[in-house]
């Protein structure tokens, strides 16, 4: 099966039956890997702060220094939670937070 282009991949996800999709996902996967091993990475996001400058148009998570509800995790925090991910046999730690003079 050849890669599709951009045109053919947006009318799939304009059009296309979400049934369709899967199987046609299913059926690229097994083209690619004919022994039927599929893996996945256990990952977790860990937002150390949501206080940013920089004032996108697009986010709904940052908030100023001053805000009530502006945070900064604690080095205990954020332990805790890679340690709960550990816990559950994770491997992988996605480490983000707001811009920062």
């Amino acid at each position: 099966m050849a890669r599709m282009t951009s045109e053919e991949a947006l009318d799939l996800i304009l059009n296309a039956d979400l049934k369709e999709l899967g199987k046609m996902a299913s059926a690229r996967k097994k083209e690619l890997h004919p022994n039927g091993v599929t893996t996945f990475v256990v990952d977790r996001n860990i937002n150390y702060t949501n206080i940013c400058w920089v004032d996108c148009k697009f986010c709904a998570f940052y908030r100023h220094a001053k805000d009530d509800d502006a945070y900064i995790l604690t080095n205990e925090q954020i332990d805790e939670k890679i340690d709960e991910l550990v816990a559950i046999g994770g491997t992988q730690i996605l480490f983000q937070g707001g811009g920062s003079p």
